[in-house]
């Protein structure tokens, strides 16, 4: 077969958003610690978010299966990271931001499937293309994990073995370390700080022509609906409110409440999806080590 090149972003290849199926979200309350950690949120959005050398190491590694199957293809890196102020519907914004993109670092990430006529289109309309992606047509290898799927079999599957070991060290080192978070994010999502920190930042939007939004997300739909120099306009006042009055920050300490609770549950399972991550990154740097010889 003749090698066919592509290039481009591409669904279900790779990276954790892109991969995975919807999560079944745990629907037990997480109780608030009546010692929290301080600033406990960073810690969690970093768990939460894939090891980078290990991801590349997969991005390689999908892209040496597929040319072995006769198609040059570079798949996407992964960028999925975690935001939790966003898992309680308020994604940061910062006044530079606003300034420099309205909008734009708000709005909905990851992948989406792609145009039919576009180059990955029909890449993806290309049965022998899946075929080596993920399996012969009909049995093609699905696993579970937590409630979490992610196919893995062909290209997939292999990379998933050289890198993380196999598809369950792979799993529970990117979709399920994702998701682990958002029981918490619910539960702090009811928590009457979030509510007086919205009620701040209307007060001060009160002082300026945006007075009838009830909350940033609200700015934020109304902003990009504009779009052009009004969009601008709302975000960088939207932002200043939050500035003025510290809405990020309020929301980071009632999170830190739910999240101190969550990462104590979660000690087992953190430590082990540590080493998974400690050992795909190794194996991602000696499989890259390996193709310069």
């Amino acid at each position: 077969m003749n090698k066919k090149r592509y290039f481009g972003a591409a669904v279900l290849v790779l990276g954790t958003g892109a991969a995975l199926a919807a999560a079944a979200i745990p629907a037990a309350p997480t109780t608030a610690s009546p010692e929290p950690v301080p600033g406990i949120i960073r810690e969690a959005e970093s768990y939460a978010t894939a090891d980078p050398i290990a991801e590349k190491g997969m991005q390689e590694a999908i892209r040496r299966c597929l040319a072995k199957a006769g198609f040059d293809y570079t798949p996407p890196s992964s960028e999925l990271s975690l935001d939790l102020n966003g898992a309680i519907g308020f994604k940061r914004l910062t006044v530079d931001a606003a300034k420099a993109s309205g909008y734009a670092g708000t709005g909905p990430h990851g992948a989406r499937e792609p145009v039919p006529e576009s180059a990955d289109g029909k890449l993806f309309a290309d049965p022998a293309f899946n075929d080596a992606l993920t399996g012969p047509n009909g049995a093609a290898t699905t696993t579970t994990v937590e409630g979490l799927g992610t196919s893995s079999g062909g290209c997939r599957g292999e990379a998933m073995t050289r890198i993380y070991g196999n598809a369950e060290n792979y799993m529970l080192a990117t979709g399920i370390a994702y998701n682990s978070f958002f029981p918490a994010s619910l539960s702090a999502s009811g928590d009457s700080g979030i509510a007086g920190a919205v009620k701040d930042w209307a007060s001060c939007m009160e002082e300026t022509p945006y007075s009838s939004y009830a909350n940033p997300q609200q700015a934020a739909d109304a902003g990009r609906a504009a779009g052009g120099q009004e969009e601008f306009r709302i975000a960088v006042t939207d932002a200043v409110c939050r500035d003025k009055t510290g809405f990020h920050a309020a929301l980071d300490n009632v999170l830190d409440k739910y999240l101190t609770t969550r990462m104590q549950e979660l000690a087992p399972q953190i430590e082990k999806v540590k080493e998974i991550r400690r050992t795909a990154a190794a194996n991602a740097a000696a499989f890259g080590d390996a193709a310069t010889k």
